[in-house]
């Protein structure tokens, strides 16, 4: 697990607690849980976490801090049921639902057989559910067949919305990066969500949404102008620079805007979204707030229906009954609302971090050490994607040189030419 986050020096205050004093993930208007239910489905889901390969490609340290208490449950069923058809199955097909209740159906057989087991794998499980950092989700409602949400698709959806009110937005602007040089699905998921952020119910004239393409060339230009307020281009070359993009947004289009919305691409919001989150920070009196304690990272098919669902069908929430995917907790990342005022006291992000992660967690550390920081249980939906290499070829993480926390924007950020504070 990530150092930061295990020592947990970040002071993020949560706004309820569970039975143990911990944070308990319960959302004001929508609740995830894990594919729980009788014992033996919540057995299989945790054999489901060690086969997917989705599970450590997803968050590499939340892998590592998980993997144990995956194992401590999973492993037994594979020393039980390893040469069982439907075990090789799920084996061999992680993903196949079919597979995954056919294992299900025999687990229950086996602690039918030997209560014994069943007693120990269900005390091992609720030691899990405690401690792990990424479980199983699947809705009842999960079915193969959903319409393909692709660039063509997201087009189409664009063209019947409203066009956007003349208004200064004071109210919140939204920040969103993008870098996606190949068509891996990250401008698939930013067009998802931008709709989203155009169906909301704050009033469009008191918003503005900036969207910072880091890239080469302004290669998606045409597709983000007419779903935003502001289009930036930052010339990019090598490895996403994520810190650069945001700030670049904040500092060439804040305007008057009084609170600040940095958001990933990837995120698929509900109708209420920013109507809530500006609310939280009159009704809390705080200076930064997370809006989500958990994280559904969605499989590609759960992807599709959830855009069609939200965009095409204009629902209000993101239902959850119809995905599957996995249910991260406690993501330092994904979306951070803060005012302007502590922004621009920390410097902005940190321009030194390129590459996957760290620079999220840097900026909470640093936002929660100057100001007041927030924790809300709102649950997250991520859109898939093809994932990027989260090392270095040689094992190393992209951003282990950078300190961390020692930002502070002395030397100026979110410049449109350059990196600030490199060589670049």
């Amino acid at each position: 697990m990530c150092e930061l986050r295990a020592a947990n020096p970040m002071r993020i205050q949560p706004t309820r607690s569970g039975r143990d004093g911990t944070f308990a993930a319960v959302s004001p208007y929508r609740r995830a849980e894990p594919a729980t239910g009788d014992l033996a489905t919540r057995v299989t889901s945790y054999v489901v976490l060690t086969l997917d390969p989705a599970v450590p490609d997803v968050a590499a340290d939340y892998w590592m801090h998980s993997e144990r208490f995956y194992r401590a449950v999973a492993d037994p069923i594979g020393a039980r049921l390893g040469g069982d058809l439907a075990y090789r199955r799920l084996v061999a097909h992680p993903t196949d639902v079919e597979a995954e209740r056919a294992l299900a159906a025999r687990v229950a057989d086996l602690f039918a057989e030997d209560p014994a087991l069943a007693e120990e794998l269900a005390a091992r499980a609720d030691v899990a559910d405690d401690n792990v950092y990424i479980n199983y989700f699947r809705g009842p409602d999960y079915a193969l067949g959903a319409r393909t949400a692709d660039v063509e698709r997201l087009t189409s959806l664009a063209a019947g919305t409203p066009v956007r009110p003349d208004g200064r937005g004071d109210e919140v602007l939204v920040v969103v990066p993008i870098s996606d040089r190949d068509g891996a699905g990250r401008i698939r998921n930013l067009m998802a969500c931008l709709l989203a952020l155009r169906d909301q119910t704050m009033p469009a004239s008191d918003y503005r949404v900036t969207v910072v393409e880091f890239d080469e060339k302004p290669r998606w230009r045409d597709r983000i102008e007419p779903l935003a307020d502001h289009y930036l281009h930052v010339t990019g070359h090598g490895l996403f620079n994520k810190s650069w993009t945001v700030n670049a947004g904040v500092r060439h289009t804040l305007g008057a805007a009084r609170t600040l919305c940095l958001l990933d691409a990837d995120i698929l919001v509900d109708r209420d979204f920013l109507r809530r989150n500006h609310a939280r920070f009159a009704e809390h009196g705080h200076d930064a707030h997370l809006p989500h304690t958990e994280m559904l990272s969605l499989d590609a098919q759960s992807s599709d229906r959830l855009i069609e669902d939200r965009c095409g069908g204009r629902r209000p929430e993101v239902p959850l009954a119809g995905a599957r995917g996995l249910l991260l907790r406690d993501v330092p990342g994904a979306c951070l609302w803060l005012t302007p005022e502590l922004f621009a006291e920390v410097g902005g992000l940190d321009e030194r971090y390129r590459g996957w992660g760290g620079e999220d967690e840097d900026m909470l550390y640093r936002v929660a050490t100057a100001g007041t920081a927030v924790q809300f249980d709102d649950v997250f939906v991520h859109l898939a994607h093809r994932r990027p290499a989260m090392r270095r070829e040689d094992g190393a993480p992209f951003n282990a040189h950078v300190p961390v926390g020692t930002w502070n924007g002395a030397q100026g950020y979110g410049d449109l030419e350059r990196v600030t504070g490199t060589d670049d």
